[in-house]
This record gives structure tokens, sequence and C-alpha cells, in this order.
């Protein structure tokens, strides 16, 4: 979901790049953080956004699960709990399907040494 986040939304706000690396956006008014549009709000929709954040965090996810480390249900629980904010806040938006990876941590399973699940 992070890469298509970013990957959209990058190229949709592309014509923005000049402004994020030139120093526009530094100093911006309180409004602009309020109420961000322009460069501003393009930055904050693609790659300021939270997508590269939850990426590195599957990544982690996805790092641990492939040595048998059981990733905390928190995780879970606090994904959980944000998708289901974000959803009630805006609709229609992705952020359901914050609930698909925030249901499988919060129920997965620890791994015996041989890679199956051990009963719970």
């Amino acid at each position: 979901m992070g890469v298509l986040h970013i990957t959209l939304l990058g190229a949709q706000n592309i014509g923005h790049l000049g402004a994020w690396f030139s120093g526009d956006l530094w100093g911006l008014p309180r409004e602009e953080f309020v109420e961000p549009r322009g460069a501003g709000g393009a930055f904050w929709i693609s790659i300021g956004s939270f997508a590269v954040p939850l990426l590195l965090l599957g990544l982690l996810v996805s790092h641990f699960g492939r040595r048998g480390v059981r990733v905390p249900p928190s995780v879970g629980w606090g994904l959980a709990v944000w998708g289901a904010v974000g959803a009630a806040v805006i609709e229609p938006t992705p952020m359901l399907l914050i609930l698909l990876p925030a249901v499988l941590l919060i129920r997965q399973r620890e791994r015996t040494a041989d890679g199956r699940p051990s009963a719970r």
C-alpha cells in the first residue's frame, strides 16, 4: 500500500519537485500547516505522508516474520485504531485497508523451530 501511495501521489504531484528541493517549503507560515495547499499540500500527501513509515514498518514486520519473530499485537491494535479513526473522519478513503494487516498482526501465531504455527 505504501509503494502504491507514493507512486500514484508522487507522480500526480511531480510538478512540485522544484519547489520542494529549492527551499520554498522552508519557513512556511503556520496557516500552511493548518490548511496546506500548493507545493506544501502536495508534499504532505506524497513523500511527507505516512506511506514511507508504513512501508518501512511492513519491511520490518516481513523481516521479523522470516526469522520467526512475532511482532507485538499492540502494533496491530495501533494500526487498527488509526485506520478506524481515519475512516470515520473521511469517506471514501482507503484507510479501511489498514485493517487487513492490523488484524493479521493481532491474530498472528508464533512459529515453531521448523516454521509451523504453534498451537495456542
